[in-house]
């Protein structure tokens, strides 16, 4: 194949694929060059896990055949969105109208002096297990980074299992630039907040599965994650929703409804008292903090009203043939019901649960709370804390196995598979590779995808959080036998240690040995070299990979060739951080893709920053 990393190199969302908030969504750009190199004129695309459906989307603006199966409600609501969306101004006009009604009942519930709040500023309260006090948040001791009860020494924890009250601190209305502390008013919107103003509705109320990892605890339900004047609210619109005809502008408006639904619960925290309503829903859990928000549901909607819009103009700016189809169900079935009809895929995309990366169907309760569709956790593969480890990934090894024979009797007779994958945990690598490699798939090609946007996360791990996702295409190949030589992986760490001056990052070590198990088909069993191979090569110290031979005195490092390619790229003018981080690290992919933080250890001291731009390089 002939594909290279410069000419993939991923672009910022677009509008359509902004409308809703999911985990691990692909660069379309990416996905559409995959696509118009893998599959045929007139080829079918299969997804068995087709997620926000990008994949979908982008094989219908290429004129592909495409279906895709997802077992979580939202996900199929998304795609569903996406692939077959309304006309534009039909739902723009319906949408208003049912926007004006419920406008003129709710925001009577978010008033202050005829003008609309945006949101309120909570804080926790919760009881002490020895004294049986309440304490805010704010009366609590601080030790380190414990809370303790003022009253007995107690440790307290402020989170939602705990929680038993809150108060409101202040709030700020939508033309005010200033915090209303204004306590009359403080007190009427705490009996508000407190009261369910349209009634309490059970349909939306799940009660979630018990998993410590996403903090959702025994007993939790959808309430819990919000007031309940939000709750009331956002049950009161889901009915409101529920009631359009039109089945297309039915769905897209529950979508966005859907959209704005973190954003209205306990999960914002109060950051900074930003003005426009906080940062939105990002932890990987429910967590909900000491002080965190109560927004107005419909001054969000009426926000994400106006990107919807543009969503959909940008879906329906061209007329794309309607050759995309969706289906609620698990992976396994989808694939049997597809070979049942007699087709066959040209493509197969692969993008499977990253191990115990993200539980998406638990993760979405939130969301599928407010469809009213709570599926079985048993469909969704993910490792799981709500199962025992072991238990867990036995699960997934088996699902991701039988899945994988299921799309070998799936193919066309030249077909491929497309996989895009990432975890730090080699379990989840050894796992996807033996269910690929005894099934006779072989790997054609392989690349380590550098994102249109370097999350902070990413910049600020040294050692745990993957920056992107691997892309690999596989072809079925039954007389060819795997390698059992681990050299290319010896070899390519040396390499990378001896331009950094003999040491490296384990997760670099990680990201080198997959690379080179994927790129050379070694047989998935030697994974458990893994540890031998840096024994060998390296000592450890705090988590540093140290080389322990001596290094040549003719390599230049990596260092100082990251220094003179910066140099270059700047003498052209200032450069995003983000478009300099990538233009380096594909020069010099051969050592090691360089991690963010990699490079900014290199630079700092040698270029001007201004936010996220580099100005200049200092001399």
């Amino acid at each position: 194949m002939s594909f290279s990393l410069e000419a993939i190199e991923a672009e910022t969302h677009t509008p359509e694929y902004s409308m809703h908030k999911y985990w691990a969504r692909k660069p379309h750009n990416v996905i559409s060059s995959f696509l118009s190199a893998l599959v045929p004129i007139n080829g079918h695309i299969l997804d068995p896990f087709c997620g926000s459906g990008v994949v979908l989307h982008e094989a219908r603006k290429l004129g592909m055949l495409a279906t895709g199966f997802d077992v979580n409600p939202i996900a199929n609501l998304i795609t569903s969105v996406l692939i077959n969306p309304p006309e534009t101004r039909s739902f723009e006009k319906e949408f208003l109208r049912i926007l004006d009604k419920l406008d003129a009942k709710i925001s009577p519930l978010y008033c202050y002096k005829d003008e609309s709040i945006r949101y309120l500023v909570h804080e926790m309260i919760v009881k002490c297990s020895t004294c049986n006090k309440p304490i805010k948040f704010s009366e609590a001791m601080i030790s380190g980074k414990s809370k303790r009860c003022p009253h007995c020494d107690k440790n307290l924890n402020f989170n939602l299992e705990n929680l038993i009250d809150t108060q409101i601190k202040r709030f700020i209305t939508t033309s005010s630039k200033e915090f209303i502390c204004d306590e009359t008013a403080i007190k009427e919107q705490s009996v508000l907040s407190k009261t369910y103003s349209f009634g309490f509705s059970k349909a939306y109320n799940y009660r979630f599965s018990q998993n410590k990892r996403i903090l959702a605890y025994e007993g939790m339900e959808t309430k819990d994650l919000f007031t309940p004047r939000n709750y009331s609210v956002l049950c009161f619109i889901a009915d409101e929703l529920s009631l359009i005809k039109d089945e297309r502008i039915r769905k897209a408006a529950q979508l966005l409804l859907s959209a704005s639904i973190a954003q209205c619960s306990r999960l914002i925290p109060n950051r900074n008292d930003q003005s426009t309503g906080g940062p939105a829903w990002s932890v990987p859990g429910f967590w909900v903090p000491a002080e965190h928000l109560e927004t107005n549901p419909i001054v969000h909607i009426k926000a994400r009203f106006k990107k919807f819009v543009r969503a959909l103009e940008q879906i329906n700016s061209k007329n794309y043939p309607e050759s995309a189809t969706i289906r609620k169900t698990n992976a396994i079935q989808g694939l049997k019901d597809f070979r049942k009809k007699g087709l066959f895929a040209d493509l197969v995309f692969f993008d499977p649960p990253y191990g115990d990366s993200v539980p998406y169907l638990e993760f979405s309760s939130i969301w599928n709370s407010f469809l009213m569709d709570f599926p079985s956790f048993d469909e969704d593969i993910s490792v799981s804390d709500r199962l025992s480890k072991s238990e867990s990934w036995k699960r997934y090894n088996t699902s991701l196995a039988q899945i994988l024979k299921e799309i070998k009797s799936t193919l066309s007779t030249n077909g491929k598979i497309l996989i895009t994958f990432n975890n730090n945990d080699l379990n989840a690598w050894e796992a996807l590779l033996k269910g690929l490699q005894d099934n006779h798939f072989f790997c054609d090609f392989v690349t380590y995808q550098i994102p249109a946007v370097i999350s902070a996360k990413a910049q600020l791990s040294l050692d745990g959080s993957y920056i992107s996702d691997f892309y690999s295409v596989y072809s079925l190949q039954p007389k060819r036998d795997f390698s059992l030589d681990l050299t290319p992986i010896s070899n390519k760490l040396k390499k990378a240690a001896i331009v950094r001056k003999g040491t490296i990052a384990r997760n670099l070590a990680n990201r080198i040995i997959i690379l080179e198990m994927l790129r050379n088909n070694i047989l998935a069993d030697l994974l458990k070299e893994k540890d031998s191979i840096l024994k060998n090569l390296f000592d450890e110290k705090n988590g540093i990979l140290i080389f322990k031979k001596n290094l040549p005195n003719n390599e230049e490092s990596l260092e100082s060739r990251s220094l003179k390619a910066a140099k270059k790229i700047l003498s052209n003018g200032p450069c995003d951080w983000n478009k300099l981080y990538k233009k380096i690290a594909l020069q010099f992919e051969e050592y090691g893709f360089i991690d963010p933080t990699e490079l900014k250890g290199y630079l700092e001291a040698h270029i001007v920053m201004e936010k996220k731009r580099c100005i200049s390089y200092l001399d």
